[in-house]
């Protein structure tokens, strides 16, 4: 989850964003995916822990169902004062699989550069190819995120999705701060409930990520403001 659209990566946190109430009032029936596996995208890593954590938790550790993580970049970009940034996600990430399930997680690193998904989109759509069996669900971020490594990687899995009849649930990071819920009036949402124990996996893993959640020059990555919006006892997805 990096915003490379302001100083030094960080949120512009002179500007507030949507409060979480105006979302909590957003109506979605529940949803599932089908049983099978699960392909997760992630630009950067601690997309797929914000985004999809509950849900990567729930696939592996209740129904024992196969998730691929796709980590497209290692957000090397972020942080330019943190040295080696890019070996100290990649730890970050693992340690965050192993809260969300000790096994059943496989990480695919692709090495994109942070920042450039756009220019490697054929690198992407190979990799996704290659990864994603006959009967799988794609889980990407939303193409609409204010973000263009994610709007890049959604739009990949969007055209892969329709290529191949693929189930393909959506979720947003950066739009729950940029956006209003008026960005969603012509889609068709999904809920995916959380046990008690799937919120508790989630906040264990989203809680390595420090390099994105600590104070810094320009602040936090991932600011408190934000993080809010990844504390529900579900997560939301844009299905396609």
């Amino acid at each position: 989850m990096d915003h490379t659209s302001t100083v030094g990566g960080a949120v512009d946190l002179a500007f507030p964003g949507t409060p979480e109430i105006f979302w909590a009032a957003l109506d979605a029936p529940a949803w599932s995916p089908a049983a099978g596996p699960l392909i997760v995208l992630a630009p950067h890593p601690d997309d797929e822990t914000l985004g999809a954590g509950g849900l990567i938790h729930t696939w592996v550790a209740v129904h024992n169902l196969p998730v691929t993580i796709v980590s497209v970049t290692d957000g090397e970009s972020a942080c330019p004062e943190i040295p080696d940034l890019r070996a100290l996600r990649r730890r970050e990430l693992d340690l965050a699989r192993q809260d969300l399930a000790t096994a059943g997680i496989e990480v695919v690193r692709l090495g994109i550069p942070d920042g450039q998904v756009e220019h490697h989109r054929q690198e992407l759509v190979e990799a996704l190819r290659r990864v994603t069996p006959e009967g799988a669900t794609i889980v990407a971020p939303f193409e609409q995120d204010a973000h263009p490594d994610h709007n890049e990687t959604g739009r990949v899995a969007w055209e892969l999705a329709r290529q191949r009849g693929i189930a393909l649930a959506e979720y947003p990071i950066w739009a729950w701060h940029k956006a209003t819920p008026a960005i969603f009036k012509d889609r068709r949402l999904g809920r995916f409930d959380l046990t008690p124990a799937a919120q508790e996996a989630k906040r264990r893993a989203i809680r390595r990520f420090d390099s994105q959640l600590r104070d810094r020059p320009g602040g936090a990555i991932v600011p408190p403001s934000v993080l809010e919006h990844f504390n529900r006892p579900y997560e939301m997805f844009v299905l396609e």
